[in-house]
């Protein structure tokens, strides 16, 4: 009898484990080759059936999201009259308004072409004094402009068709993923977020004579240039900046905020080294999350997360909070490879599988070209070539996966639960 239980009970095991290979093998073969998209590898976890449902959904998107949204042209011109440049500019009146802006709707103003003339005002005043900046990973200079206004200016690492390979938070800062992220941001309704614009600063005419002994000291030679090493947590000797053949550097010119501001970790951070997350292992992490946070703030991560997946930042370890709303700052490790989507990077959403009815009316409304088409009108208003034709194009592929990401969560939850008015 045991002898018959034990042939009985190897021949279940032999069973189950060939019905276990079988299943794996069809998971990974069963209809991949109608996919018009690269479906990620299947492996054995939770997130990768995620990924392969998500671009399932994004194979059979509704037509409504590859066209263009006759409800965006009245928004659109409302941005191009908002960063028109006016050549009547009042320097002291600009930074003033800066300076003392109180409003719960966005942290500079923007409406009546303000933000162009902030833009202007950024590009073109003079700069009193020039500074390595107090704080920061990678090198960055703080500039003292005429009327007492500060500016970050984080200069020029690559040129734009430069790739960056390897991980996603991989090479220095992108001076134009600032920038670009700043017009992404208007497009997007996302008012939390510093101006910035392209400008070009010469070191013997807007640099030296302007700069602090602390920065002298850390301009060094290399071979006929002037250059600067700055003062940071990875600068080095040899991670030189140097001035170009007309004798100036370009760089992300970044309002400074003048704020208090919260630090908080985010919870979908990344660990930097081989470990895996909690969030990169379990796909009920939101459960965890929503507990210890408000809805407001988590749906407001959530909006980052979209954001930070269509220039493709990696690299949001923390976040910073002011009147209870996420600022928008360091946005500089995005377009760094025009190839590559990094789908996790969404993982706020398709782990909570919420989203703001507000941004996702936006998002619907961008479709079909318009986003990027609008961000090339805008920045061209100050003669600003902020990335290659193949960034364009790629921030409009991943456009599409977070349709298909909100699309995934509408099918698993309904559509009523997925875009509730959270706040209410």
């Amino acid at each position: 009898m045991s002898m018959n239980y034990a042939f009985g009970f190897s021949l279940f095991l032999l069973i189950l484990v060939a019905l276990n290979i079988y299943f794996f093998y069809t998971l990974n073969t069963v209809g991949l080759k109608s996919h018009k998209f690269n479906v990620p590898t299947i492996n054995v976890d939770l997130t990768s059936t995620v990924f392969k449902e998500i671009y399932d959904y994004l194979n059979y998107l509704p037509s409504q999201y590859k066209t263009i949204n006759s409800k965006f042209g009245s928004h659109q011109n409302i941005l191009l009259n908002s960063f028109n440049v006016s050549k009547n500019i009042k320097i002291d009146t600009i930074w003033s308004e800066t300076q003392n802006w109180f409003n719960e709707d966005s942290l500079f103003p923007h409406d009546n072409g303000t933000a162009g003339k902030i833009l202007h005002a950024i590009q073109t005043t003079q700069i009193a004094l020039v500074d390595n900046a107090p704080k920061g990973t990678q090198l960055k200079l703080l500039l003292l402009l005429e009327g007492k206004q500060k500016i970050y200016f984080k200069p020029k690492r690559y040129n734009l068709n430069h790739v960056v390979n390897g991980n996603i938070y991989a090479g220095f800062d992108r001076h134009n993923s600032e920038v670009f992220a700043y017009y992404l941001a208007m497009v997007l309704n996302f008012r939390w977020i510093a101006p910035s614009v392209i400008r070009k600063i010469h070191l013997h005419k807007d640099v030296i004579p302007f700069a602090t002994m602390g920065l002298k000291k850390t301009m060094i030679k290399n071979g006929n240039a002037l250059c600067i090493y700055g003062k940071c947590f990875y600068c080095k000797k040899n991670e030189t900046v140097c001035p170009d053949q007309n004798g100036e550097i370009e760089g992300a010119a970044i309002l400074y905020l003048n704020k208090q501001l919260k630090i908080h970790k985010t919870p979908w951070r990344r660990s930097y080294s081989n470990r895996k997350m909690e969030w990169e292992v379990d796909n009920a992490f939101c459960k965890k999350v929503k507990s210890s946070l408000s809805t407001k703030l988590l749906l407001n991560i959530i909006d980052v997360a979209v954001f930070d997946f269509l220039i493709q930042n990696g690299d949001r370890h923390h976040f910073e909070v002011y009147r209870d709303k996420i600022i928008l700052l360091d946005n500089g490790k995005g377009l760094g490879n025009p190839t590559v989507d990094e789908l996790d990077i969404l993982a706020p959403l398709y782990q909570c599988c919420m989203i703001s009815p507000f941004t996702w009316q936006r998002l619907e409304m961008v479709s079909g070209g318009s986003l990027t088409n609008t961000i090339k009108i805008l920045a061209a208003l100050h003669n600003q070539n902020l990335a290659t034709e193949e960034h364009f194009k790629a921030v409009e592929r991943r456009l599409l996966k977070v349709y298909a990401t909100v699309q995934y969560c509408i099918g698993k939850h309904g559509r009523a639960k997925v875009l509730k008015n959270w706040l209410i």
